[in-house]
């Protein structure tokens, strides 16, 4: 009883160290080698380039969210997409990735989107994501072509097996001038295991007895954000896609130990 106490005196204390911490609250640890970040306080980062469109997308089913976690729909609809990223640097060198959006959602009054599904473009992507920051993820082929005109999801995951992807377009998301720097530091929350990330403002108490979620403190700058001309038709694995999407080039998103106290 005495060490049961003592450890959840520990995982809850601000005073204790972030390592040990996200050890007792069962968050997965980096190893110093996978600690890229050039900031203590936020010991990981990666560079690159994002392309984000959102779509009409069906409200999750039953289940599919945690505890306390609820979809913000209307009329069994809600806002989703597709976020393709492409990154130069990482904790595990350059890799691609790509995350369908599943829904707008909502805990303790912030809001914030939930990806149902998160690809990478290599095996150790994969395992780092899992063994880092307990984030599922999926190793699949993905290919993002330079050329085709307007930003294009070609090939959207459909295998579960073996799931191959697609998006033409790519140099479109290239839009930051050769050196230009990184700039703004926005504040998000981050919920890995969930896939979700969330306005940094939590204005409500924790109710007794729900299921908390870990969070960690994202850090986002760039150079340069266009707003792209992107529509595309609807279909099963797309939902209805908005027109309008958003490319950021040189972004830089930096992660920080999982936060005392989670949502």
């Amino acid at each position: 009883m005495l060490l049961c106490t003592l450890t959840a005196f520990t995982a809850a204390s601000p005073r204790a160290p972030p390592l040990l911490r996200g050890l007792l609250r069962g968050t997965p640890l980096a190893s110093p080698s996978e600690r890229n970040g050039e900031d203590a306080d936020y010991p990981w980062l990666f560079r690159g380039r994002l392309w984000f469109r959102p779509a009409v997308v069906r409200s999750p089913p039953a289940g599919a969210l945690p505890d306390g976690v609820r979809a913000l729909s209307l009329f069994g609809w809600s806002i989703g997409g597709v976020v393709a990223l492409e990154y130069d640097e990482s904790p595990v060198g350059p890799y691609l990735e790509y995350v369908s959006m599943g829904a707008l959602v909502s805990k303790r009054g912030t809001v914030g989107q939930w990806g149902s599904r998160l690809y990478v473009s290599n095996a150790e992507a994969e395992r780092a994501c899992v063994r880092v920051w307990g984030v599922p993820a999926t190793a699949a082929a993905i290919e993002f072509e330079e050329g085709g005109g307007a930003l294009c999801v070609e090939r959207p995951p459909e295998s579960a097996a073996a799931p191959q992807i697609e998006v033409s377009g790519w140099s479109s998301a290239r839009s930051a001038a050769e050196g230009a720097p990184a700039r703004g530091g926005l504040p998000v929350l981050w919920t890995p295991t969930l896939k979700a990330l969330w306005a940094p403002l939590v204005p409500l108490p924790a109710r007794a007895g729900a299921e908390e979620l870990p969070l960690h403190r994202l850090r986002l700058s760039a150079a340069s954000l266009k707003l792209q001309l992107c529509g595309q038709a609807p279909s099963e694995a797309l939902g209805l896609p908005l027109p309008l999407g958003l490319s950021v080039d040189n972004v830089l998103i930096e992660i920080s130990e999982p936060l005392a106290e989670g949502l």
